[in-house]
C-alpha cells in the first residue's frame, strides 16, 4: 500500500532552483582569468615583437630631420675614447676623405648587433673613416659597451649633446655618410646589415 502522505522530491532541471552551481561558476571564473592573462601577455608581447619584426628601412623612405641631404655636414669636435679628438672640418681639410658616422648607445638592442656588421666593413674599406658616437647615454656605461663590442673604428661619447643637436634621429642606430667635400649625402635610420652598409656606400664613394 502506497502512503498517502509521501510527497516525492520534484525533478528540478539544472537551471531551475535549488540546482547547485558552484562548478559551472567556478569554471567560468577560471576561464576568465586565464583569458586576461593571455590578454596581458599579448599587450605587453605584440609591440616588442612587432618591432623586432619590423622590416629595415629603405633609405628613400627617411625622414628629414632639419640637416637635408645635399647640405653641408654640420662641423663638431668628439673626444674620442682613446683621448685624442676627432673634429670634422680638420679632418676633411687634412685626409679629404668621406665620413660615416654612426650613432649608438649602450641601451640599444639593434646597435650592438650593427656594429660589428660596420666593423667588417670598415676593415674592407680603409678609404673611408667610420666614426661611432654614443648619444643619449652615460659615458661609464657607453665605454663599458664599446668594450665589448670591441670594434676596430674610433669611438666616443656626445656627452653634452651638442653633436646631436646638429645631427637629430629618428631613433637608434642612426647612420649619415658624409662625402670627401663635406656634404650630407645619405641619412639611414634603422639597422644596418654589411650587404645594406656597402650599398650605401657605393651608392656614394663606388
Amino acid at each position: 500500500m502506497t502512503d498517502q502522505n509521501q510527497t516525492a522530491e520534484p525533478d528540478r532541471g539544472p537551471d531551475e532552483p535549488g540546482q547547485p552551481a558552484e562548478a559551472p561558476a567556478a569554471s567560468r571564473l577560471v576561464s576568465s582569468r586565464l583569458l586576461l592573462h593571455v590578454t596581458l601577455v599579448l599587450i605587453v608581447v605584440m609591440p616588442a615583437l612587432a618591432w623586432l619584426l619590423r622590416p629595415a628601412p629603405q633609405a628613400q623612405d627617411a625622414v628629414s630631420t632639419g640637416q637635408e641631404v645635399g647640405e653641408t655636414a654640420p662641423d663638431f669636435t668628439l673626444e674620442l675614447f682613446d683621448g685624442t679628438e676627432f673634429t670634422l672640418s680638420a679632418h676633411l681639410a687634412e685626409n679629404s676623405t668621406p665620413v660615416l658616422l654612426n650613432f649608438w648607445a649602450s641601451w640599444c638592442v639593434p646597435c650592438r648587433v650593427e656594429m660589428p656588421a660596420i666593423d667588417a666593413v670598415a676593415r674592407q674599406r680603409p678609404e673611408i673613416l667610420f666614426l661611432g658616437i654614443a648619444v643619449q647615454d652615460t659615458e661609464t656605461a657607453a665605454r663599458g659597451f664599446a668594450d665589448e663590442v670591441s670594434v676596430s673604428y674610433p669611438l666616443g661619447h656626445d656627452s653634452d649633446g651638442t653633436i646631436l643637436e646638429k645631427y637629430p634621429i629618428l631613433g637608434l642606430p642612426a647612420t649619415w655618410f658624409i662625402t670627401a667635400d663635406g656634404m650630407v649625402a645619405e641619412q639611414w635610420f634603422g639597422q644596418l646589415d654589411e650587404t645594406t652598409l656597402e650599398e650605401l656606400i657605393e651608392r656614394h664613394h663606388p
